[in-house]
């Protein structure tokens, strides 16, 4: 009879387990018990905004539980959870429209005021979804990577970021910094040739040769966008950076930061 009772005991705590381990890999349920991915804070009421991760951001869009009916949020302070990247789409000034922002793992005190966010400005990504992270490098390295033995002219800049597809809000860019460098050298600034000078923000240790292209004609169509070029002389750049020993660059933060 002890027996008997020990082999049940067995197999409900095995099919317990089962349950246990198909409710995790499934993602459980109901989406709205998920860890989130990060929180924002309003800086003001103290009320908090969870974001999801993508895929459960993808989940709530389909049902339509995060339609952009929800309003703007403000928040100035926010933590992303660890192992996370959050990548914002924020305002800023009149003359650029919005602007990406990037930010791994960690608590932020007034990083953005003022700035606002909704459900749909946003997309957050953990360990588990890596090719996102990966997609955000190949992002930045079409954006700002030109190659070691390029030179910066008019006709350089224009090419250049008609052929690499850059635009702002379905529009020409007004401007965009291009890195003459190969990509290893520039991956080397988030790592052993950059200086950590605050979150996730690497200086380089050596000057680069950069290109500003300006747009001439700004609010012409994408194929008519024509660029000149201000040949920077060499200096020393910032990259945001995400990774944890392996890290890439994802943002161009300026140069002399």
């Amino acid at each position: 009879m002890l027996k008997i009772l020990f082999l049940v005991s067995l197999v409900l705590q095995a099919a317990s387990h089962i349950q246990s381990v198909k409710s995790s890999s499934s993602g459980g349920s109901d989406a709205g018990v998920q860890e989130p991915c990060a929180r924002l804070f309003h800086p003001e009421t103290g009320e908090q905004l969870e974001l999801p991760s993508l895929p459960q951001k993808k989940k709530q869009l389909l049902r339509g539980a995060a339609a952009g009916s929800e309003g703007a949020f403000s928040f100035s302070s926010f933590t992303v959870m660890d192992g996370c990247l959050l990548s914002l789409w924020v305002a800023g000034s009149q003359e650029w429209g919005l602007e990406s922002r990037y930010f791994p793992s960690g608590a932020y005190l007034n990083q953005l005021p003022g700035a606002v966010v909704s459900r749909t400005s946003y997309q957050c990504t953990c360990d588990q979804e890596k090719n996102q992270v990966t997609a955000n490098y190949k992002d930045f390295k079409n954006r700002h990577i030109a190659g070691k033995n390029k030179k910066g002219s008019n006709e350089f800049c224009t090419w250049e970021i008609h052929n690499r597809n850059l635009k702002l809000n379905g529009k020409c860019k007004l401007i965009n910094y291009f890195i003459f460098a190969s990509e290893g050298e520039v991956i080397k600034v988030c790592n052993s040739e950059g200086v950590n000078v605050h979150d996730n923000v690497y200086k380089s240790k050596k000057t680069f040769k950069i290109v500003e292209c300006r747009e001439t004609n700004y609010n012409n169509t994408p194929s008519k966008c024509s660029y000149e070029t201000n040949n920077i002389i060499p200096v020393h750049i910032c990259l945001g950076c995400v990774g944890r020993n392996d890290r890439k660059p994802v943002h161009y933060d300026g140069a002399e930061c």
